[in-house]
């Protein structure tokens, strides 16, 4: 089992590689995208605005051949401007001054001392767009231009594009980023060493027929009564010992705590760490003991050490030092163990850590060899 969910675990994981590989190549592709298609933007608004211009001169070198800068010369001058698709203002200079044209007044031309003069804005450009009329009688008369540097309506849909793209990348990494956590979620429920509530049960265990009824919590603590320690440990031992699994038993305990109130909220913190109240046991006044089937000796300290650091973090405030709330466990260890000589070695293990003032864990660690060694003399005996 463990071995499918960590192949399970290593196809997610190759799958979230390999979007996050596609999202990033769809958002250079995007940006890349960007730039391209921009930049064919700007050349073909030039040629357009180019293009657009010389017409105009034209118009104003025929209308100026009539009659320069009289009525019927303005309104082609401002018609043609209108209708260009690109530019936005043009100056015309003559012998008796200069003369401004805009599409939109006061957005591509401002005055100074009377004068006309392009603005100077990143939008607008001005290179090539200019040019010298040859008006009969008439000497040094100019037209300029300035033009929009984009298409704006392209621009707006280059930009939506692209922002298509990038919303799809980000759905797609997004919508994978929630079934990974899901998947892990859920294998962390079934495997994860914290976890004995997520193991198959025994049909005929009492944590599946019985314990699950309310009335077999306590009303103190709401997990396991302290009397039915002994019996539920002996339940989970011989299940794992029928499946070749090992087994580790934890008592926990604090010191300074005088709210009697606390007691509830820490076995809710107990049975929220390890996944179930059906394998968290009331123990005394100011205690819980735990069960971990197929836990080994080293996974149920790591799980103790961590247990142990959340509970500092959460009420830094009562346990102000490590050794205010101490730790005992002994493991099956692959010994014919029964459930008084596990709960014996877990109490013993407790106490040395609750007289030490330095160790708050401490785990009885047995010879599996030399257990047998002892249980045989007895047994001759």
């Amino acid at each position: 089992m463990d071995r499918a969910h960590s192949s399970k675990n290593s196809i997610s994981s190759v799958i979230g590689v390999i979007v996050a590989a596609i999202c990033i190549l769809v958002y250079l592709g995007a940006l890349v995208s960007i730039v391209v298609r921009i930049n064919t933007n700007m050349e073909q608004q030039r040629l357009t605005a180019e293009q657009e211009f010389f017409d105009l001169a034209d118009q104003a070198e025929s209308a100026g051949v009539l009659s320069f800068m009289d009525e019927t010369f303005i309104e082609i001058i401002q018609k043609n401007l209108n209708t260009s698709t690109t530019l936005e203002g043009v100056i015309i200079s003559g012998p008796n001054g200069e003369y401004g044209f805009e599409k939109e007044r006061g957005r591509s031309i401002n005055y100074v001392n009377g004068s006309p003069r392009f603005r100077n804005r990143i939008d607008l450009r001005h290179e090539g767009l200019w040019r010298s009329l040859r008006i009969q009688g008439l000497r040094n008369v100019n037209i300029q231009a300035t033009a929009r540097l984009l298409n704006d309506v392209e621009l707006i849909i280059i930009l939506k594009q692209a922002m298509f793209l990038v919303a799809a990348a980000l759905l797609v990494a997004l919508f994978t980023l929630i079934v990974d956590t899901l998947l892990r979620k859920n294998d962390k429920a079934f495997s994860r060493p914290n976890a004995p509530s997520s193991k198959p049960v025994d049909k005929n265990s009492t944590a599946a027929a019985g314990y699950a009824a309310g009335g077999s919590y306590s009303e103190r603590g709401r997990i396991v009564r302290e009397e039915n320690t002994e019996t539920r440990l002996t339940e989970e031992l011989q299940r794992c010992a029928a499946a070749g699994q090992d087994l580790t038993f934890l008592t926990i305990e604090y010191k300074s705590v005088t709210d009697e109130t606390f007691y509830a909220r820490f076995a809710a913190d107990a049975a929220r760490f390890f996944s179930s109240r059906d394998f968290v046991c009331e123990k005394g006044e100011r205690g819980v003991s735990v069960i971990c089937p197929d836990f080994n000796l080293d996974t149920g300290f790591l799980n103790a050490d961590e247990f142990h650091n959340r509970m500092m973090g959460k009420y830094p405030v009562l346990f102000t030092e490590k050794t205010d709330l101490c730790i005992g466990l002994s493991s099956r260890s692959g010994r014919p163990v029964n459930a008084e000589r596990l709960m014996f070695e877990a109490e013993e293990a407790l106490e040395r850590a609750m007289m030490d003032p330095i160790s708050h864990i401490v785990a009885f660690k047995s010879d599996p060899e030399k257990y047998r060694a002892f249980m045989e003399s007895r047994g001759q005996e």
